[in-house]
């Protein structure tokens, strides 16, 4: 203890008032980090204000599989989707699922996953990605393994809501714990709850190496003969889970990590983008990112670094296994939060430094990384915010707005009347009827008796 208070003088009022059970509580939280990690970590808090210097002379855009490509090397993607379908049907592609934050931002008391986000049935991101994976088993006869990472905040809600609900089978569900890191003031003093104990704060998307590897997943993925994960963060709904197109191009590549990307709307879109760095692929986060390369413009006036990141990759399981192993840089992100105040005896709310890992730092580690241009509307709109921007409202009109473009490429005219696709207007269409257009022209075509009305109409 007397190690950590030279570390922290901060705390010497606060511990005097403590009785032995106190103080052994502290200390015992305190000790799920190795002392000398602390030490780093308080180093890099009270440095997280300088900037860095990057080596940017190098930089290019990156090589990319572009969807223009696809009528002109047709050969090509048609190859791929074949080895795709093989490599799912015979059981070696499972779903991984970042799922640690919870809904506050979007003023939902719960895990984010558990966010109502159908139009009509109010159907839960889970649920959403669920039926996905119900329809890949029926479309393919296989049934793909679950893997989803929570954190300290969400796992108990989450497991609940699966033992309830029943949204896919039990056996194939598997729920780990993602690790922690503390939390730091501006000026770098550790936050504190009023138990006590550090306040730690689950460690990001880039802790998924270890927590698999510390859970016994990357066991049990080894014993199911899964080789490669169809990974993406809980926020998007129009995650495509079991695109053989890109499986095929990732595994003929023998990519260790490959990413579906969009590109950008605009500069200020806070999506990381990807660089060529010369010697290695790598992802700048918007944040991170100088403005004058993110402004910076070709001359037909596009972006110059267009390639915005989605959060959808394909990672091989042997690449889990030796990234578990590596040690990931710790990046620095501001939040408000809520912490105990020692000195004042009461809880405060502040801007404070958050610590996460990053899952695309692994990207310099991997071989052959892969990038695949996607289409925005139709697997891409995430939920961050509650309102503006990426929120609860743009992705209902995105899933509306997505399945009336279907309807109206099968020839159909389905009349608004006066309104405009928002969220007033109601349609929604289960991943088990269709979750792609050319599923659904195929089962359209198949109905016998067509509904003639589109408001308010629900397919499965």
């Amino acid at each position: 203890m007397r190690e950590l208070l030279q570390l922290f003088p901060e705390l010497h009022t606060w511990i005097q008032t403590f009785d032995l059970e106190q103080t052994r509580k502290l200390r015992q939280s305190f000790e799920r980090i190795p002392f000398q990690e602390w030490r780093a970590l308080k180093v890099l808090s009270q440095t997280a204000f300088k900037k860095q210097s990057l080596s940017i002379k190098r930089w290019t855009p990156p090589a990319c599989f572009m969807l223009r490509d696809r009528q002109t090397q047709s050969t090509l993607w048609q190859q791929a989707e074949s080895r795709g379908v093989q490599h799912l049907r015979q059981g070696k592609v499972a779903a991984l699922t970042v799922a640690g934050g919870s809904g506050t931002r979007l003023g939902f008391p719960g895990p984010k996953g558990l966010v109502p986000i159908t139009p009509l049935k109010r159907k839960t991101l889970f649920q959403v990605f669920a039926e996905k994976l119900r329809a890949i088993e029926r479309l393919h006869g296989v049934r793909m393994h679950w893997f989803i990472m929570t954190s300290a905040d969400t796992h108990e809600a989450t497991y609940e809501a699966f033992q309830t609900n029943h949204w896919y089978d039990a056996k194939y569900v598997h729920l780990f714990r993602q690790g922690v890191l503390p939390a730091f003031t501006m000026e770098g003093i550790c936050l504190l709850t009023n138990e006590p104990s550090v306040n730690y704060c689950p460690d990001g998307h880039g802790g998924v190496f270890k927590a698999l590897a510390s859970t016994g997943c990357l066991n049990k993925m080894l014993a199911y003969g899964i080789e490669t994960l169809s990974y993406f963060q809980v926020d998007n709904p129009l995650v495509c889970i079991g695109d053989c197109n890109f499986l095929g191009l990732h595994l003929n590549r023998m990519s260790d990590f490959s990413t579906k990307v969009v590109a950008k709307t605009n500069a200020d879109e806070k999506v990381g983008v990807f660089v060529d760095k010369g010697d290695a692929l790598q992802l700048m986060e918007y944040s991170e990112i100088p403005e004058h390369l993110s402004v910076k413009k070709t001359e037909d006036g596009q972006l110059y670094f267009k390639l915005g990141n989605t959060a959808m990759h394909l990672i091989q399981r042997s690449f889990l296994e030796a990234m578990a192993k590596e040690k990931l840089p710790i990046h620095i992100t501001h939040k408000s939060m809520q912490y105990w105040h020692p000195l004042l005896q009461s809880h405060c709310t502040a801007s404070c430094q958050k610590l996460e890992y990053f899952i695309f730092d692994a990207l310099p580690f991997a071989k052959n990384p892969l990038l695949f241009e996607i289409d925005r509307k139709e697997e891409f709109s995430p939920v961050k915010n509650a309102q503006g921007q990426d929120s609860l409202d743009t992705c209902m009109r995105d899933q509306i707005s997505r399945w009336h473009r279907w309807f109206v490429n099968c020839g159909l005219n389905v009349d608004l009347g006066d309104k405009e696709i928002n969220s007033t207007y109601r349609l929604e269409i289960s991943p088990l009827f269709a979750d792609d257009y050319i599923s659904f022209k195929k089962m359209w075509h198949a109905l016998v008796i067509k509904p003639s009305c589109f408001e308010s109409l629900y397919l499965e």
